[in-house]
C-alpha cells in the first residue's frame, strides 16, 4: 500500500495535478484497498486507534516541531498563539453551536450539546500534513509568512484540541449533573493536563541536552542518531502513562532539542542583510553573547551533535515522518467508508457547514484582535523608540485570512480522536449513543476539507497574488513582501545592495539544507 501511495504521490507531483492533494491521493489508495479487502472472504480488519496515536503520530509531530524555523516562529508568535489556543476554543464553541442548532432544525437526528462539543473539539484539530503538502507543492518555505502561520498554528493546535477533547469526554456520563463545580473541575483538568504535558516535554528536552553535552565525543554518529530518536519519543510515552497529552509534550521536546541539541547554526536572510547594512547581524550578536556568558553552560545554541550526526539527523527524521504520514492517509482511506457508520445526508451537510463556518467566524475575529495588538504595540514602540525604529508585528490582512480559512484541512488526527469516543454502556451510563453518527460526520468533514478546500487552495493562492519565481525556485506572495521592500528600499538607494537580484541570491544561499 505504501509503495502504491508513493507512486501516486510522485505521479501527482510530476504531472502537476493541482486539484488533487497528495494526501487525497493516498486516501484514494486506501479507499481502493478497502474495496478490494471487503470483497475478499474471511478477511476482517478494524481501525486501531491506539496504534495510530502511539506509533504513527509521534514521529510526524516531532519532525514538524524540529523542522519549523524557530526565528520565524518567534517573529510570528502572537498570531500563532492566538489562533492555536484561543482559536481552537472558539472554533469548538462555534462548531458545536451550529451543529446542535442545525441538527434540531433539520429533519434528522438531533446531536446533543455534549456530543456537539466533543465533535467541535476533535474537528478543530488542523492536520499539518495535509496543509503543508499543498504549500510545499507551491514551493513555499519557512521564509514565507503565511507558511509559518499555518505551520505554527497546526503544530500547536493539535495538542490543544486533544487536551480539550479528553476533558470533554469525561462529561459523557448520564449520572453526571453539570453544575459550576463540575465545570470548574473540567477547567482545572484542562489546565493541569496542558501545563503538565508542557513541563514533561521541556524537562525531557533539558535532560536530553544535558545527556548529549555530557556524552559529546564519546559516541559514534550512528549512536548519536539512535539516542536522538530515543530521547525524542520519551515524553510522549511518559504522558501517555499518566493520561496527559503526548502531543503537547513531544512538541515542547522537539523545540528544546532543536534549539540546544541540534543547535541554531543556520544563517537566514535577515542576518545576512543586517550584516551587509550595519556590519553586524543578529546571529553574530547571539554567537558573541553565547561565547561570553554561556560557553560554560549546556544550554547554548551551538548544539551538541557531531558534524556527521547533525548532517544526517534531519534527513532520517524526515524519512520516518514521510513514511508514517503516507501510511496514515492510506490507513484513513481504508476505514473512511466503514459499514459501522450511520450515514445521514442531513448530518453530513450540517457537519461540513459547521466545520467550515466555525473557522470562517474564528479567523477574521481573531485576526482583528491580532491586528489591534500589533497597532497598540506599534504605538508603544514608537513612543519609546528615540530614533523612530519600530519593530512591527505581523498584520494579518484579508487575503491572508482567506488563505488561513482554506488551510483548515482536517485529517487523520480528527479521525483517530472520534474512534476514542467510548460507546454507551447501559450498565454504567457512560459513553455516547451517537458514536456512529459522529464517525460518519467526521469522515464527511475530512473528505470535504481535503479534496475540496485542499484542491482549491493552489488556485486560490494564484488568484490572491502568489507567483512562482522560476529564477529563485520559490514562491513569493506579493502583498507580504511589500513591507520588507519598503524597509530595505532606503538601503538600495544608499548603495548597500547593488540590485534586487542580490537579495534573491542571498535568499537562495540562505535556504537551510536538511
Amino acid at each position: 500500500v505504501i509503495t502504491v501511495c508513493g507512486m501516486v504521490k510522485s505521479i501527482i507531483r510530476y504531472l502537476n495535478i493541482r486539484w488533487l492533494p497528495e494526501a487525497g491521493g493516498c486516501i484514494l489508495v486506501g479507499v481502493l484497498g478497502y474495496v478490494i479487502l471487503s470483497h475478499m472472504p474471511h478477511v476482517q480488519f478494524a481501525f486501531d486507534g491506539d496504534m495510530f496515536l502511539r506509533i504513527m503520530v509521534p514521529p510526524i509531530v516531532f519532525e514538524a516541531a524540529v523542522k519549523i524555523n524557530k526565528q520565524s516562529f518567534r517573529r510570528h508568535a502572537l498570531p500563532i498563539t492566538i489562533y492555536a489556543i484561543v482559536g481552537t476554543l472558539a472554533s469548538t464553541a462555534f462548531t458545536a453551536a451550529i451543529l446542535h442548532k442545525g441538527s434540531m432544525m433539520l429533519n434528522c437526528t438531533t446531536i446533543p450539546i455534549k456530543e456537539s462539543l466533543i465533535f467541535g473539539a476533535l474537528i478543530s484539530s488542523i492536520d499539518p500534513i495535509a496543509v503543508l503538502s499543498v504549500l510545499n507543492n507551491m514551493g513555499m518555505t519557512d521564509s514565507d509568512a503565511i507558511y509559518v502561520l499555518i505551520f505554527g498554528e497546526s503544530l500547536l493546535n493539535d495538542g490543544i484540541a486533544i487536551v480539550l477533547f479528553q476533558t470533554l469526554v469525561h462529561f459523557l456520563d448520564e449520572s453526571l449533573v453539570v453544575d459550576s463545580e463540575v465545570i470548574f473541575d473540567a477547567i482545572m483538568h484542562f489546565v493541569v493536563v496542558a501545563c503538565g504535558s508542557l513541563s514533561v516535554g521541556i524537562l525531557s528536552g533539558a535532560f536530553a541536552t544535558i545527556y548529549f553535552a555530557s556524552m559529546n565525543g564519546c559516541q559514534t554518529p550512528l549512536v548519536e542518531c539512535i539516542m536522538f530518536f530515543c530521547w525524542a519519543i520519551i515524553p510522549y510515552y511518559i504522558c501517555d502513562m499518566v493520561e496527559w497529552s503526548g502531543i503537547v509534550a513531544i512538541v515542547a521536546n522537539g523545540f528544546v532539542m532543536d534549539l540546544f541539541v541540534v543547535g541554531q547554526k543556520r544563517h537566514n536572510v535577515d542576518d545576512e542583510i543586517e550584516f551587509l547594512v550595519n556590519g553586524t547581524s543578529n546571529g553574530s550578536n547571539r554567537a558573541r553573547n553565547n561565547n561570553r556568558g554561556q560557553c560554560w553552560s549546556f544550554f547554548n545554541y551551538e548544539g551538541h551533535l557531531s558534524e556527521m550526526a547533525n548532517n544526517h539527523v534531519h534527513f532520517v527524521i524526515e524519512i520516518f515522518a514521510t513514511l508514517m504520514e503516507t501510511a496514515i492517509f492510506a490507513y484513513l482511506g481504508l476505514f473512511l467508508f466503514s459499514s459501522r457508520y450511520h450515514w445521514s445526508a442531513y448530518l453530513a451537510v450540517i457537519s461540513i457547514f459547521a466545520t467550515v463556518m466555525g473557522r470562517v467566524i474564528m479567523i477574521p475575529t481573531l485576526s482583528h484582535v491580532n491586528n489591534v495588538f500589533n497597532r497598540m504595540r506599534g504605538h508603544k514602540n514608537r513612543a519609546n523608540s528615540p530614533r523612530g525604529e519600530i519593530s512591527e508585528g505581523v498584520n494579518v490582512d484579508r487575503r491572508m485570512q482567506l488563505v488561513l480559512i482554506f488551510a483548515g484541512l482536517r485529517g487523520a488526527m480528527s479521525f483517530a480522536l472520534v474512534e476514542h469516543i467510548p460507546m454507551f454502556d447501559t450498565t454504567t451510563g457512560q459513553g455516547s449513543r451517537f458514536k456512529p453518527e459522529l464517525k460518519s460526520m467526521t469522515s464527511a468533514s475530512v473528505i470535504f476539507t481535503v479534496f475540496v478546500l485542499g484542491g482549491a487552495t493552489p488556485y486560490l493562492l494564484e488568484r490572491l497574488g502568489y507567483s512562482l519565481s522560476k529564477e529563485e525556485d520559490s514562491v513569493e506572495i506579493t502583498p507580504l513582501v511589500q513591507r520588507h521592500k519598503k524597509e530595505t528600499s532606503s538601503h538600495f538607494r544608499q548603495g548597500a545592495f547593488p540590485t534586487v537580484r542580490g537579495i534573491g541570491s542571498i535568499r537562495q544561499r540562505a535556504q537551510p539544507s536538511r
